[in-house]
């Protein structure tokens, strides 16, 4: 019997391993890694019956093309892109079967936003430090420390039980931008150094309405809109985390994404809410955006009741057999 695993024929650009990242490794100098859009890869493995943390891929503009070595069952979540099985068109957010010699391939993706394709059982590779998210800086995680190139094999983690096929409806996904005129609004915690940057500053932060720039990649997203005069401080650099968003001195922020460095020593306007790090995730160069600002409380009432909408959303069984 031929071993769990996917062939890679064409790799796409920037295909990489992620799980839900490293935790403790800050003050080693290692960042966090994990999905750009957290809730999409979340529901990639809760259609494969897959824990939480199960290693799947990210996929950054398609272009991806996999062989399956033996049966297995594999789901493609994000934003509208071609997917095919064997040349046939395939659906994604529901369960795939595939047989061995089976070929999956998805097309360039129209727009911003990663893909997530996740098998039953996740990928079976190493997880230095905890994790097996690719970190290319760092080399760490997932085949090689890298993203995927052709011929890669990726195995897969045999998980008991049956295989069955799930499907999430349409109006139960993430919202996924189409552009347009459309301003995307995000929260934003207020944060900083106490006294750092002038109230008029922050306030013209949250006035202005951004655009993202195509200055983007899995360590920080640059904004391009009015810039903010900086002041001349002398800041000592601190530590970091997804979601902070600095200003650099040509007074254009910059929100670190989870492949930050692990210091920083620019002024803090503020920590983007997690749940909204996912909705920055999804958008394209071009797009519009503004800030909201939020208090940590209604921060953590914002998380539960996300976490709530989540849990209750069912996917639907499309059969019950087991692979």
């Amino acid at each position: 019997m031929n071993t769990p695993g996917l062939r890679v024929i064409q790799p796409g650009p920037l295909t990489s391993v992620q799980d839900l990242g490293r935790r403790g490794v800050l003050h080693l100098g290692l960042t966090s890694a994990g999905p750009l859009d957290g809730e999409s890869f979340a529901w990639a493995n809760r259609l494969c019956g897959n824990p939480a943390n199960a290693p799947a891929l990210e996929i950054a503009l398609g272009g991806l093309v996999l062989e399956a070595l033996a049966p297995l069952l594999a789901t493609l979540t994000g934003p509208a892109a071609p997917l095919a099985v064997n040349g046939q068109p395939a659906p994604p957010w529901q369960g795939l079967r595939l047989a061995a010699g089976d070929r999956l391939s998805l097309g360039p993706t129209p727009r911003g936003g990663p893909l997530y394709l996740a098998v039953r059982g996740g990928f079976a590779v190493a997880t230095p430090f905890g994790s097996a998210a690719t970190v290319a800086r760092e080399g760490l995680g997932g085949i090689a420390g890298r993203p995927l190139a052709r011929g890669d094999l990726l195995p897969v983690n045999p998980l008991p039980g049956p295989a069955r096929r799930f499907a999430l409806p349409a109006p139960l996904r993430p919202a996924y931008p189409e552009g347009g005129d459309d301003i995307c609004a995000l929260r934003v915690i207020p944060a900083g150094q106490p006294g750092d940057l002038p109230r008029h500053l922050r306030r013209r932060f949250f006035d202005t309405v951004y655009h993202l720039s195509r200055q983007c990649d899995r360590m920080g997203y640059r904004l391009a809109g009015a810039a903010l005069d900086v002041p001349p401080l002398a800041l000592l650099s601190e530590a970091v985390v997804p979601g902070t968003i600095q200003l650099p001195p040509d007074g254009q922020p910059i929100v670190l994404m989870r492949d930050h460095q692990t210091l920083g020593g620019y002024p803090r306007l503020g920590t983007l809410l997690s749940l909204d790090l996912d909705r920055l995730a999804r958008l394209a160069p071009g797009d519009a955006l503004r800030f909201v600002p939020i208090t940590p409380g209604a921060a953590q009432r914002a998380l539960r009741a996300a976490r709530r909408r989540y849990l209750a959303s069912c996917p639907v069984a499309l059969d019950g057999e087991p692979l």
